[in-house]
Parts: structure tokens; C-alpha cells; sequence
């Protein structure tokens, strides 16, 4: 069993279910291997000590589930995420694309969990 404890500041639903990702084995959506096809990270825009949250993760630690990235994971961080500036930290590649969605799973993130659980997704 793995204990989660949200502080005062995180228990919006979009954090919660955010979190809940994590907990089952998720990784954020930006640290995707193939994700400089997708996004460019702004790394002088980073708060100093918070480089780590952009890391990007090889294929050997992440299964993407055969899926295609996707802006609008619950798992993705808003393009502002951990900005020293107020400066984007994360910008797309593809125009008018909002990342940060924080109001429940995207379908992706939904066929993700269903799929590494092996739950029907008619149920």
C-alpha cells in the first residue's frame, strides 16, 4: 500500500487525480522520451533547484502504452510550471495548444490507466 498525503495547498480535484496518476505508476507527461517533438523546455526560465522536474525520461523507464503525446493529460505541467519569471518554462511546437489541464483525466490518460490494469473500458 502506498500512502498519499496532499498538503492544504493540493487538494484541488485536478491535484488530487494528478497525484492518484502518480501513485499508480504514471510519470509526467513532459518527461516523455520523444517529447522535444512535442514541446521545447525553457530551462533558463527555471527556478533554480527545479530542473529535476523536467527531466527526460529514457523509453526503458517509461511505457507510453502506444499512445501519442498528449497536451492534454492531467499528468502534463502548465506552460508557467516552476517558473523563476513568469516566463513559459514548457512551449509547444504545435500553436494555440493549452497544456495544464488540471479538470480530470484527458481520454488518453483514461485508456493509459485502463490499459496497464487491464480494465474494460465499457464498464
Amino acid at each position: 500500500m502506498q500512502q498519499m498525503s496532499l498538503a492544504s495547498g493540493c487538494v484541488h480535484k485536478g491535484t488530487i487525480i494528478h497525484e492518484f496518476m502518480h501513485a499508480v505508476g504514471f510519470f509526467h507527461e513532459q518527461a516523455r522520451a520523444d517529447r522535444d517533438n512535442y514541446i521545447t523546455i525553457l530551462h533558463e526560465n527555471i527556478l533554480p533547484g527545479l530542473e529535476d522536474q523536467f527531466y527526460k525520461r529514457p523509453l526503458t523507464e517509461i511505457d507510453h502504452l502506444g499512445t501519442l503525446y498528449d497536451y492534454s493529460s492531467v499528468m502534463h505541467y502548465p506552460s508557467t510550471a516552476f517558473s523563476r519569471n513568469g516566463r513559459p518554462t514548457i512551449q509547444t511546437k504545435q500553436a494555440g495548444v493549452t497544456i495544464g489541464h488540471r479538470s480530470g483525466l484527458s481520454p488518453t490518460d483514461a485508456y493509459k490507466i485502463n490499459t496497464l490494469y487491464g480494465c474494460s473500458t465499457s464498464e
